[in-house]
């Protein structure tokens, strides 16, 4: 059954709004660190306190509005305190069950966390990790700050210079791939013309099957006049422009004053890429 979300009369539910967070988030947890005490781990003796603030961890928000505190024995044992998410619990109005603090322990060294498929299975338990310590007979010891933090303004900045930084590999590329063009085009095409009558031409490219213009780049057009033995860019010859035209063709115009009067060959190599 097809079922609608931020649709009229539909509720938006919250495994969805979790997979929209966690995928904005890419899938990292974190603490605000611009929220109340940003969740912040103090100890004494054996006991652990977590102070106010706010969490993400697989898109779900948990919030500490006061503080807690914990204790975590004394037997010698290797510590992990942890937000655990157990989807599998059930809440009620008044009772919140899917999530708590836990101090996972071993004697034998820090111990793995359980993380499963929270979002893609909406079932399951995921433990993110707050501190690490050791407990000892006269308190805790070795104690390790593991939280991670994030803010939205510091998530925009991320995405804006991984965008950036995308941007800038594309343009290196299609640089590269420019340059190089002349080794992987089609024949080069000979056009013969009257400079006193012609004001316009349109060249079709031709584009390999499969191809057209809404997946293939065109990465430029060499233009060379009989008379020269170079190929320069369309775009450095005065008098000559050229623009897509339609889903395969490129409309070129030459102003034939350039040539003066008679008749005149030009060359062309056309370059594209596959996108």
């Amino acid at each position: 059954m097809l079922k609608g979300h931020v649709f009229s009369e539909q509720l938006f539910e919250n495994p969805i709004f979790a997979l929209f967070i966690n995928t904005f988030l890419d899938g990292k947890n974190g603490v605000s660190n611009n929220y109340l005490e940003s969740m912040k781990i103090t100890y004494s003796g054996s006991n652990v306190t977590i102070n106010s603030g706010a969490a993400c961890i697989q898109g779900r928000f948990v919030e500490e509005d006061t503080y807690t505190t914990i204790a975590a024995g004394t037997s010698a044992a290797y510590c992990k305190l942890v937000i655990e998410l157990n989807l599998d619990e059930t809440n009620t109005p008044s009772d919140f069950k899917q999530a708590s603090y836990k101090i996972v322990k071993s004697t034998s060294g820090y111990p793995n966390l359980t993380q499963n498929n929270i979002v893609k299975n909406n079932s399951g338990i995921y433990q993110y990790e707050l501190a690490r310590f050791r407990t000892t007979s006269s308190g805790i010891t070795d104690f390790q700050d593991k939280r991670t933090f994030f803010d939205f303004q510091t998530i925009y900045e991320e995405i804006q210079e991984e965008y950036e930084a995308k941007l800038d590999e594309l343009q290196d590329e299609l640089d590269t791939l420019k340059n190089q063009y002349t080794y992987m085009i089609k024949d080069d095409v000979m056009m013969l013309f009257e400079a006193e009558l012609t004001m316009k031409i349109v060249y079709h490219v031709q584009l390999p099957s499969g191809l057209n213009w809404e997946n293939a780049i065109l990465l430029g057009i060499k233009f060379q006049k009989t008379e020269s033995s170079q190929f320069v860019d369309i775009e450095d010859v005065k008098g000559v422009t050229y623009e897509k035209y339609d889903n395969d063709e490129i409309l070129i115009t030459i102003d034939p004053r350039i040539f003066g009067t008679g008749s005149f060959e030009v060359n062309l190599k056309i370059g594209y890429v596959k996108v």
